[in-house]
C-alpha cells in the first residue's frame, strides 16, 4: 500500500475510537518520503484518558498486513505522549497520544515562561512550533484549531524572557578564560555546544519565533531581519576556528563579538 494512503487509512480507524477528538501530522505533507530516512509523525488529542494499549493494538489489527513491523508503546508518557511506530514500506508512521488537557497544559506553561531551559533533548518552544505549523488531518469539534489559535498569539513577555534567558548564557566567560588560557580543544566543544545552543534561542526569541531545533537553521537566519549581518557564516566560522589549536582563541573571540552584536540589536532590556 502506499505510504500515504497507509496514513490516511490509519487515521481514519484511530478516528473511530470514542475518546480521540483531533489528529494531526507535523512538517511539510508534501515532502518527499525517502525510505529508511523519513518518518509521519501523527499527534493524537484524546478526551480525559488515552486508548490502551490493547485498544490500540486493536486499531491496527487490520492495516498490519502492510507493515513490516508494529511496535507497541515505544513511549509511555512526557513529551512524547503514548506512542506506537508502524513501518510501512521501510517509512516510521508514529501515533503519539495525548490527552487534551496535558497538551493544553503545557502550551500554557511554555507559553507564560515557566519553560525556558532545553528539557533533555527537548526544547519546549519546539513544542509551540510545532502546534503552529501543524496540519489537521481529523478534528471532531475545535481542538486542534483552537489549539493553532493559542500558539499563533505570540506573548511578548515570552519572547522577552527567552531573550533575556538565553543570551545571559551564551558567555561562560570562566569556561571560555580556561579555554583560552589551556588550549582544551574538546573541552572548548562542549562550551560551545552549549554557547551555541543559547545563541540560536536567543535570536530566534529576539525574532517572535519559536524556536523549533537546529533543523534548517540557514533558511531560518536568512528570513530573520534582527541578526548580524552575515549571521550564519560567522556562525560557521566560529565552529570551523574550534577545531585547532592555532584558531581557538580566534573562535572564542568571535563568539563573543557575535553575542554582543546581537545584544546591540535587542529591543529588550537585558
Amino acid at each position: 500500500m502506499n505510504t500515504i494512503k497507509f496514513r490516511d487509512k490509519l487515521v481514519a480507524e484511530i478516528a473511530k475510537i470514542d475518546c480521540v477528538k483531533g489528529i494531526a501530522q507535523t512538517g511539510d505533507l508534501n515532502e518527499e518520503l525517502i525510505p529508511g530516512k523519513s518518518d509521519i509523525d501523527l499527534f493524537v488529542l484524546c478526551d480525559r484518558k488515552i486508548p490502551s494499549e490493547k485498544e490500540r493494538r486493536n486499531v491496527y489489527e487490520c492495516l498490519e498486513r502492510f507493515c513490516s513491523e508494529c511496535r507497541m508503546s515505544v513511549c509511555n508518557g512526557g513529551i512524547w505522549g503514548y506512542g506506537d511506530i508502524l513501518i510501512v514500506n521501510d517509512i516510521d508512521v508514529m501515533p503519539m497520544y495525548f490527552t487534551i488537557e496535558e497538551m493544553d497544559q503545557y502550551i500554557s506553561e511554555v507559553l507564560k515562561g515557566e519553560r525556558l531551559g532545553k528539557e533533555g533533548r527537548f526544547y519546549p518552544t519546539g513544542r509551540l512550533a510545532s502546534v503552529e505549523t501543524i496540519n489537521i488531518l481529523y478534528e471532531k469539534g475545535s481542538v486542534w484549531s483552537q489549539l493553532k489559535t493559542k500558539v499563533k498569539s505570540y506573548p511578548e513577555k515570552l519572547f522577552q524572557d527567552l531573550f533575556a534567558y538565553h543570551i545571559s548564557c551564551v558567555l561562560d566567560e570562566e569556561d571560555l578564560g580556561r579555554v583560552v588560557l589551556r588550549k582544551e580543544l574538546l573541552f572548548y566543544h562542549q562550551v560551545l555546544e552549549d554557547a551555541m545552543d543559547h545563541l540560536l534561542q536567543a535570536i530566534f526569541a529576539l525574532n517572535h519565533c519559536y524556536f523549533p531545533s537546529r533543523k534548517k537553521t540557514k533558511k531560518y537566519l536568512e528570513s530573520f531581519s534582527r541578526v548580524p549581518e552575515n549571521c550564519y557564516v560567522k556562525l560557521e566560522t566560529i565552529i570551523q576556528k574550534s577545531t585547532k589549536i592555532e584558531t581557538i582563541e580566534e573562535s572564542v573571540q568571535e563568539l563573543r563579538s557575535v553575542t554582543e552584536d546581537i545584544m546591540n540589536l535587542s529591543i529588550y532590556t537585558v
